[in-house]
C-alpha cells in the first residue's frame, strides 16, 4: 500500500508538471489560439465526450456511482465530501468533475475537477473520497465521475444535484472609486435583476440609514468575442449591480450593506472612505498586477496561479491589520480568459480585501486582446474571447466609456494616471491625448506624486525581443518612444506595469540612460516598477547578466505596499511566501517641492534643479 501511494503520488505530479510546462512552452506572452491550452479548462475536448453511465467494463464488480455529502448549499460557499465506487481498478485519468445541472459536457467545460488518484484508495479498489468547496455559482450543480482523461471524457456516472439555496444571495463584492472625488462604489452580483438594487451605508454597523439605488447590467453569450468565452467556457454570470457611496466625510469608518428588498442583502461590511486629496495626509496602499485565481480545495491542480492564494491571504492581512486603504491591480486580473465562471472563483478569493478598500484596476491583455475586436494587437487570443467585456462589466473603472479604459484619480498626496498598453497610445490618438492633458492639469502642491499605471512594461528585462507586435522589447520601445518624453517633462515619480511575471525595478532612467540625481539630491527621472509576480507562474526568461539600468529584478512571487505623505514614498516589497522583504526603497521630494514645480524642458540637457524625487534608503519619517 505505502508504494501504490507514492506511485500515486509521484504520478500525479508528474501530471501536474506536465500540465504546467505545456502551458509555459506555449510562450509566456505569445499570442494564443483556439486549441492552445492557456488554462486547465481548456484541455476538457468537448468533441471526445462520451457517457457510458451504469455500464463499467465487462467483469465489473458493480455499478459505477458517485455521492456527494450534501444536497443543499446553503449561504456562499459550503466543503462538502464527494464519495464513488463501483469501478473495476482505479487509472490515473481518472477524475471528479463538477458542472451545472443541465450542463451538456459534450458543449461545456466543467467548472473545476480533482484527480480520482489523490484518493489513497481509487487505484486499488475503484472507489475513493474527495473534499470540495463548493461556491454559490447562482444555479444548481452536480459531479460527475470521469474516466479517459481531459481528452476523451467519458463520464461513469452523475451524482444528485446539489440544490443552491439562495441564487440571489448577493456575491462577489467588491468597492471601486468613481469620477467623484470621495465617492465609494458597491459592485455586486445576484443571479436575477431584482427590483431596486441599492446600497445602504452609516457610520454605525446598526445604523445604516444613507440609501443610494444603484444600476444593473449583464452580458450574454452574444457579446463575447470567440471561443471558449462563447462555446466551452461561457458561463451565466447573473446581473451586475453598482451604487455609489455619495457625500462621505474623507477618511472614515463606515459600514455598508448591499443587495435588494426583494433578492435580500448581504452581510454588513466597512471601509475607510477616501483621503481627500493633498499634502495632509499618509497613505497606505498595495498594489498588485498578474495575480489570477486558483481552488483552496486543490481543483485544477496543474493551474500556474497556486502563488494567488499566499498573495490574496496576504493582501487581506494587510487590509485586517496593516491599515492598507486602497489595491491597485494592474491587468492580468481574474485569468479566466473566456471560462467564465472563474470569474466567481476570482471575487470570491480576492472578496476579504476588495469588500474593505476600493479596487481600482487596468486591463490587461488576458482581458482584453481579441483579433479584430479593437484592441492595437492584430491577432491575440489572449483572453480566451472576452475582448473585455466579462473585465469591463465585473469591475467598472470611471472611464470615459466602456472600451476607452483610461482614467485618473487623486488618493491623499498621489495623482494616479490608469492607461491601457492593450489599446493605441501613440501621439495623436485618444489615449494619449488623454495623458498629456492629465499631466498637464496635475496640480503638484496638491498632489506632489504622480504614479503611471498600466500593464505591458515601458521599461523590461526580457529576452523576448522578437514577434512583432507584441513581444516584451518591441512593445517596451513603442511605450517608450510614445509616452517616456511626456513622464519625463512632467515629472512623473515611477511607473507601476506588470505583464512579465517577475519583479524589477530600474534607476532614475530616460532613454535608456540612468540620470541619477540633481544637485539638490532629486531624481531627474522616473523609477519604473514591474510588479507582475503576484501569482501567475513565474516568467524566467529574464537576461543572465541584469541590464545596467536595472536596480533589483527578482523571480518570486509578491506584492508591492507604499506608504506616502506629501514629502516621503516608500516603497516595500513584499514575498508572499514568508512577508520578507525582497526590496525596499523610498522617494522624497523637499517641503514645498509642489509650489516650485514646472515642467521639464526636452532632455537632460534641460534638467532644472527643482525636479523629481530623491531615492534615499531611510524609512518613511
Amino acid at each position: 500500500m505505502p508504494q501504490r501511494r507514492l506511485l500515486a503520488a509521484v504520478m500525479l505530479a508528474v501530471l501536474a508538471a506536465a500540465s504546467v510546462l505545456h502551458f509555459r512552452c506555449t510562450g509566456w506572452h505569445r499570442q494564443r489560439r483556439p486549441g492552445q491550452a492557456h488554462n486547465p479548462l481548456e484541455l476538457w475536448n468537448v468533441a471526445g465526450v462520451r457517457e457510458e453511465l451504469g455500464a463499467g467494463l465487462p467483469g465489473a464488480p458493480g455499478t459505477p456511482s458517485i455521492r456527494c455529502n450534501a444536497t443543499l448549499l446553503r449561504g456562499s460557499h459550503e466543503w462538502v465530501e464527494v464519495t464513488w465506487s463501483g469501478l473495476p481498478a482505479g487509472r490515473y485519468d481518472d477524475y471528479v468533475a463538477l458542472f451545472p445541472v443541465g450542463a451538456d459536457p459534450a458543449q461545456s467545460a466543467p467548472i473545476k475537477y480533482q484527480w480520482a488518484a489523490r484518493s489513497p484508495s481509487h487505484m486499488k479498489l475503484g472507489a475513493g473520497s474527495a473534499t470540495f468547496r463548493l461556491l454559490n455559482v447562482r444555479q444548481d450543480v452536480r459531479f460527475a465521475l470521469v474516466r479517459n482523461g481531459l481528452q476523451f471524457p467519458t463520464i461513469a456516472a452523475w451524482s444528485e444535484p446539489v440544490a443552491v439555496q439562495q441564487p440571489n444571495l448577493p456575491m462577489q463584492g467588491h468597492l471601486s472609486l468613481t469620477d467623484v472625488p470621495g465617492e465609494v462604489m458597491a459592485q455586486w452580483v445576484t443571479r436575477d435583476a431584482g427590483s431596486r438594487p441599492s446600497v445602504r451605508w452609516g457610520t454605525q454597523p446598526s445604523d445604516l440609514a444613507a440609501t443610494a439605488a444603484g444600476r444593473s447590467l449583464t452580458y450574454g453569450r452574444g457579446d463575447m468575442c470567440g471561443p471558449p468565452a462563447n462555446t466551452t467556457g461561457w458561463f451565466e454570470p447573473g446581473w451586475l449591480h453598482a451604487a455609489a457611496m455619495a457625500g462621505l466625510q474623507p477618511s472614515t469608518r463606515y459600514f455598508y450593506q448591499y443587495g435588494d428588498e426583494e433578492l435580500g442583502w448581504s452581510e454588513v461590511e466597512s471601509f475607510v472612505s477616501p483621503p481627500a486629496p493633498g499634502t495632509a495626509s499618509t497613505v497606505r496602499l498595495l498594489a498588485i498586477a498578474d495575480l489570477g485565481q486558483a481552488e483552496e480545495d486543490g481543483s485544477m491542480e496543474a493551474s500556474e496561479m497556486l502563488a494567488s492564494l499566499a498573495t490574496t491571504a496576504r493582501l487581506a492581512a494587510e487590509v485586517e491589520h496593516g491599515g492598507a486603504q486602497l489595491l491597485v491591480h494592474n491587468g492580468d486580473i481574474s485569468y479566466a480568459r473566456g471560462f467564465s465562471s472563474q470569474w466567481d472563483r476570482f471575487f470570491d478569493q480576492l472578496g476579504p480585501v476588495v469588500r474593505r478598500v476600493p479596487y481600482v484596476t487596468t486591463v490587461g491583455n488576458h482581458e482584453r486582446d481579441w483579433p479584430a475586436s479593437g484592441d492595437r494587437f492584430p491577432a491575440q487570443y489572449d483572453s480566451g474571447g472576452e475582448c473585455g467585456k466579462a473585465y469591463y462589466r465585473h469591475t467598472l473603472m470611471p472611464t470615459p466609456a466602456e472600451d476607452k479604459p483610461w482614467y485618473s484619480f487623486d488618493f491623499g498626496p498621489i495623482h494616479f494616471i490608469q492607461y491601457s498598453t492593450e489599446h493605441l497610445f501613440e501621439a495623436g490618438s485618444e489615449q494619449h491625448r488623454f495623458i498629456k492633458a492629465d499631466l498637464r492639469a496635475v496640480n503638484r502642491s496638491v498632489t506632489p506624486w504622480v504614479i503611471v499605471g498600466g500593464h505591458r512594461p515601458m521599461y523590461i528585462d526580457s529576452t523576448f525581443y522578437g514577434l512583432v507586435p507584441d513581444g516584451d522589447q518591441v512593445v517596451a520601445k513603442q511605450l517608450r518612444d510614445s509616452l517616456e518624453e511626456l513622464l519625463y517633462r512632467y515629472q512623473v515619480d515611477a511607473t507601476w506595469h506588470g505583464h512579465h511575471h517577475s519583479y524589477q525595478r530600474t534607476c532614475e532612467v530616460f532613454r535608456g540612460r540612468c540620470l541619477g540625481q540633481d544637485v539638490d539630491g532629486t531624481a531627474r527621472a522616473p523609477v519604473h516598477l514591474v510588479i507582475g509576480h503576484a501569482g501567475a507562474g513565474l516568467t524566467p526568461n529574464v537576461h543572465l547578466f541584469r541590464p545596467r539600468i536595472f536596480r533589483d529584478v527578482k523571480l518570486r512571487h509578491g506584492y508591492l505596499r507604499v506608504i506616502a505623505n506629501a514629502t516621503h514614498m516608500q516603497h516595500e516589497v513584499v514575498s508572499s511566501l514568508d512577508g520578507t522583504f525582497m526590496d525596499a526603497f523610498t522617494l522624497s521630494k523637499p517641503p514645498g517641492w509642489g509650489a516650485r514645480f514646472a515642467p521639464r524642458g526636452a532632455g537632460p540637457g534641460a534638467l532644472i534643479a527643482r525636479g523629481g524625487a530623491r531615492s534615499v534608503s531611510t524609512a518613511l519619517a
